[in-house]
Protein backbone atom coordinates (compact mmCIF):
# COMPACT_ATOMS: atom_id res chain seq x y z
CA UNK A 1 0.00 0.00 0.00
CA UNK A 2 2.86 2.62 0.78
CA UNK A 3 4.70 1.23 -2.04
CA UNK A 4 1.92 1.93 -4.14
CA UNK A 5 1.76 5.60 -2.62
CA UNK A 6 5.23 6.21 -3.06
CA UNK A 7 4.83 5.15 -7.19
CA UNK A 8 2.05 7.44 -7.56
CA UNK A 9 3.78 10.28 -6.11
CA UNK A 10 6.78 9.39 -8.18
CA UNK A 11 4.83 9.11 -11.32
CA UNK A 12 3.24 12.18 -10.56
CA UNK A 13 6.32 14.23 -9.94
CA UNK A 14 7.40 12.52 -13.39
CA UNK A 15 4.69 14.03 -15.01
CA UNK A 16 4.78 17.43 -13.93
CA UNK A 17 8.49 17.40 -14.72
CA UNK A 18 7.88 16.20 -18.54
CA UNK A 19 4.85 19.19 -18.47
CA UNK A 20 7.15 21.59 -17.33
CA UNK A 21 10.49 20.52 -19.96
CA UNK A 22 7.64 20.48 -22.62
CA UNK A 23 6.62 23.97 -21.86
CA UNK A 24 10.27 25.04 -21.64
CA UNK A 25 11.05 23.46 -24.93
CA UNK A 26 7.94 25.42 -26.55
CA UNK A 27 9.54 28.71 -24.51
CA UNK A 28 12.63 28.58 -26.01
CA UNK A 29 11.34 27.57 -29.06
CA UNK A 30 9.39 31.00 -29.38
CA UNK A 31 12.48 32.53 -28.05
CA UNK A 32 14.50 31.44 -30.93
CA UNK A 33 11.61 32.48 -33.47
CA UNK A 34 11.81 36.18 -31.88
CA UNK A 35 15.26 36.48 -31.79
CA UNK A 36 15.74 36.19 -35.08
CA UNK A 37 13.42 38.49 -36.04
CA UNK A 38 15.22 40.70 -34.01
CA UNK A 39 18.14 40.21 -34.98
CA UNK A 40 16.99 40.55 -38.91
CA UNK A 41 15.83 43.65 -37.71
CA UNK A 42 19.08 44.65 -36.32
CA UNK A 43 20.95 44.00 -39.40
CA UNK A 44 18.09 46.36 -41.71
CA UNK A 45 18.58 49.20 -39.22
CA UNK A 46 22.59 48.92 -39.35
CA UNK A 47 22.12 48.48 -42.98
CA UNK A 48 19.69 51.76 -43.21
CA UNK A 49 22.57 53.78 -40.70
CA UNK A 50 25.38 52.62 -43.08
CA UNK A 51 23.34 53.75 -45.86
CA UNK A 52 22.21 57.18 -44.05
CA UNK A 53 25.70 58.39 -43.18
CA UNK A 54 27.21 57.50 -47.13
CA UNK A 55 24.71 59.61 -48.35
CA UNK A 56 25.28 62.42 -45.55
CA UNK A 57 28.63 62.08 -46.14
CA UNK A 58 28.39 62.64 -49.92
CA UNK A 59 26.56 65.55 -49.41
CA UNK A 60 28.47 67.41 -46.93
CA UNK A 61 31.76 66.71 -49.43
CA UNK A 62 29.63 67.56 -52.68
CA UNK A 63 28.70 70.62 -50.91
CA UNK A 64 32.43 71.11 -49.41
CA UNK A 65 33.49 70.66 -52.96
CA UNK A 66 31.32 72.90 -54.91
CA UNK A 67 31.68 75.91 -52.25
CA UNK A 68 35.41 75.85 -52.56
CA UNK A 69 36.51 74.60 -55.86
CA UNK A 70 39.88 76.06 -55.84
CA UNK A 71 40.33 75.25 -52.07
CA UNK A 72 41.46 71.59 -52.27
CA UNK A 73 42.89 71.93 -49.18
CA UNK A 74 39.94 72.78 -46.95
CA UNK A 75 37.89 69.75 -48.92
CA UNK A 76 40.57 67.40 -47.94
CA UNK A 77 40.22 68.84 -44.31
CA UNK A 78 35.97 67.60 -44.65
CA UNK A 79 37.06 64.05 -46.37
CA UNK A 80 39.10 63.15 -43.50
CA UNK A 81 36.67 64.62 -41.04
CA UNK A 82 33.93 62.74 -42.91
CA UNK A 83 36.17 59.78 -42.50
CA UNK A 84 36.48 60.15 -38.61
CA UNK A 85 33.00 60.58 -38.25
CA UNK A 86 32.48 57.13 -39.95
CA UNK A 87 34.88 55.33 -38.09
CA UNK A 88 33.57 56.65 -34.75
CA UNK A 89 29.97 55.56 -36.02
CA UNK A 90 31.06 51.73 -37.21
CA UNK A 91 32.54 52.10 -33.66
CA UNK A 92 29.15 52.67 -31.79
CA UNK A 93 27.51 50.32 -34.09
CA UNK A 94 30.06 47.77 -33.60
CA UNK A 95 30.04 47.95 -29.84
CA UNK A 96 26.11 47.70 -29.52
CA UNK A 97 26.16 44.20 -31.40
Amino acid sequence: MAENKVIQRLESSVDKMLEQYTLATEEVARLQILTAAQQRKIRTLQQQLSDAERALAQAKLSEAISSGGADTKAARAQINRLLREVDKCIDIVSAKI
